[in-house]
């Protein structure tokens, strides 16, 4: 008899078929219903692959949706509100913001691509609709034992040596600018595409903090934590496919050779197969060690504790973006059972 629920967004990509993989071999699957999330049920082929393989205890449902809406975001968050409040699902014991949208090529001076609410994709799909997301969903969490892991990336720092090239800062109070998708003349379109990216994860993190701080103040929600985890680089995923022919090389073929033989040397090196960082997206999403002696605020590199940028723990642009959030969102009265959503 399930227990609870567990909902990963992007299901289907490289990071998100591998934890359900790995979800599915695990103890906590006899426990859990698992909710997946993909944007096209048709084309989730390697999902379906692995669901075909699971056993014959596993409960999950597929569903579609399209973080690239606003408005679609809000009728799966209603749906599932409603499911889990009549008692079809059980409440969710973890929720994981792992879909994630990425486009840096020679093109992407200026964006390329766009939500259908107008948004630039990478602010709109990576940041903002999670947003969304989790405040709608918070009704429907595990009160007692619920947790969020945010999907992050070191490319959220702009200090971190393996991001040469970004600026040291990248978010500057500039929430209407990054969502109408800011153009940056100085760089190259491949450079301009990833401090788009590295930002949307930046905004992630400062999001996560700002919530967890928000419900350890909110008397019926104080005990569901936020976890955030960079999953380190990893080949094979699809993630750079609107890349340079070079990174799709790199990415695709090069890493995905390797990885296997460098993470046998270096288990938590930049560059993992994706089965050991859902191994570790697994370990976030339950093991009550990380989240010792309470619900904190807790950051991993893969398996292990770390810090996240000091960008990401300024108080000022937690708050500000929560504000701008809100207003992009159209969050209103009645959306989030969060007490101090304003």
């Amino acid at each position: 008899m399930t227990k609870g629920t567990v909902l990963i967004t992007g299901a289907n990509g490289g990071l998100g078929s591998a934890f359900v993989e790995q979800f599915q071999k695990s103890p906590y699957a006899s426990e859990c219903r698992g909710i997946y999330t993909v944007r096209d049920a048709s084309k989730a082929a390697d999902l379906q692959r692995i669901l075909s393989r699971a056993p014959s205890s596993s409960v999950h449902e597929v569903v579609e949706l399209d973080l690239g809406s606003l408005e679609k975001v809000r009728e799966v968050a209603h749906e599932i509100n409603r499911k889990v409040a009549d008692g079809t699902w059980e409440p969710i014991r973890t929720l994981v913001l792992n879909a994630v949208f990425q486009e840096a090529n020679n093109d992407t001076l200026v964006p390329r691509s766009r939500t259908q609410d107008g948004f630039e994709s990478a602010f709109g799909i990576n940041y903002l609709s999670n947003y969304l997301l989790t405040l709608m969903l918070l009704q429907s969490m595990d009160r007692d034992a619920g947790r969020i892991v945010v999907v992050s990336s070191w490319t959220h720092d702009g200090f971190d040596k393996r991001n040469d090239g970004l600026p040291r800062v990248l978010y500057s109070f500039n929430t209407k600018e990054l969502a109408e998708g800011a153009s940056y003349d100085e760089d190259d379109g491949w450079s301009a595409g990833m401090r788009r990216y590295g930002t949307s994860k930046l905004l992630l993190v400062l999001f996560a903090y700002e919530v967890q701080k928000r419900l350890q103040k909110d008397a019926f929600l104080s005990s569901i934590s936020v976890v955030c985890l960079d999953p380190g680089a990893m080949g094979g995923t699809r993630v750079t496919q609107r890349s340079t022919p070079f990174i799709r090389f790199l990415t695709g073929w090069f890493m995905w050779a390797i990885q296997e033989a460098l993470v046998y040397f270096a288990p938590n090196g930049d560059i993992r197969p994706p089965w050991k960082s859902a191994n570790d997206l697994l370990l976030a999403s339950f093991d009550d060690e990380y989240q010792k002696p309470g619900p904190t605020p807790v950051y991993l590199n893969g398996s292990v504790r770390a810090e996240s940028s000091n960008e990401s723990k300024e108080d000022a642009k937690q708050a500000r973006l929560w504000s701008d959030s809100r207003t992009l969102a159209k969050l209103r009265e009645g959306d989030t059972v969060l007490t101090s959503w304003q």
